[in-house]
């Protein structure tokens, strides 16, 4: 009787185990992400490290170069002091000089009076392009007013135009109604709403000769006609006719 329980024990305790290994390799996983984390803190800690103690050292370079500095201004202030002592010697030199400066002064005032009298020149020409500016002005007063005679003609010409084609419009909306709702009946119409309402762009003229019950005499006057509109392309000789424009009489109204 003891050995069958001791069987279900160790059942027991694999099971325990089975379930304790998930467990186990999920924290195990967690414990390998803190490690790998810890040990990236840890490079980026060193290249931190690096860094500060590479600029340490370029601080120190700068301390060294800003004393070497110090000393290097020293010797120039120095040369600027003997410097200053030469400058006042040609101080003096100057002072010496300026009686010969303002001889100099004399002849610009010479030369000025020259240019005043160019000046006086450029303004004579000045006041000749005053001139010709004044007169192209009246030309542009006298043509101003043919100017505008002129486009107000064209501008009447454009209205008259664009109430021709609203009449247009108009019309060619008042004959789409008529047409869509087919009070209009004629061989031409009945042809042009079966061409406009088939979903192929081309027929067969024993086709529509078939489908309308229209002579050929009259069907091919008329499509003779819408040919030479640029409608479609009525080829005799294959029997076919090949819509070329959009024909949009019968469009259902939205």
């Amino acid at each position: 009787m003891s050995t069958p329980k001791s069987a279900e024990e160790i059942r027991k305790l694999e099971l325990s185990l089975e379930e304790l290994i998930p467990k186990f390799t999920g924290r195990l996983q967690l414990i390998r992400e803190d490690l790998k984390s810890l040990i990236n803190d840890i490079d980026n800690l060193k290249n931190y490290i690096g860094k500060r103690r590479q600029q340490l050292n370029e601080y120190t370079r700068e301390i060294s170069d800003l004393t070497n500095d110090l000393e290097t201004f020293k010797i120039e202030i120095d040369q600027i002091q003997k410097e200053k002592e030469n400058l006042q010697k040609e101080l003096d030199n100057v002072n010496t000089e300026n009686s010969s400066l303002q001889t100099k002064l004399t002849k610009n005032k010479t030369d000025l009076e020259t240019l005043i009298k160019e000046n006086n020149g450029l303004n004579e020409t000045l006041k000749s392009l005053e001139k010709d500016l004044t007169m192209i002005e009246t030309i542009n007063n006298e043509l101003r007013p043919k100017y505008e005679a002129r486009m107000k003609l064209v501008t009447q010409e454009f209205e008259k135009l664009t109430n021709e084609k609203n009449l247009i419009t108009n019309k060619f909306e008042a004959i789409r109604i008529l047409c869509r709702k087919d009070y209009i009946q004629s061989p031409e119409v009945g042809l042009i709403k079966f061409l406009a309402m088939k979903p192929s762009s081309t027929s067969k003229l024993t086709e529509i000769k078939a489908a309308l019950g229209i002579d050929e005499t009259t069907l091919k006057r008329v499509l003779s006609g819408l040919e030479k509109r640029k409608v479609l392309d009525f080829n005799e000789a294959k029997d076919e006719i090949t819509i070329l424009t959009k024909i949009d009489l019968f469009k259902l109204e939205v």
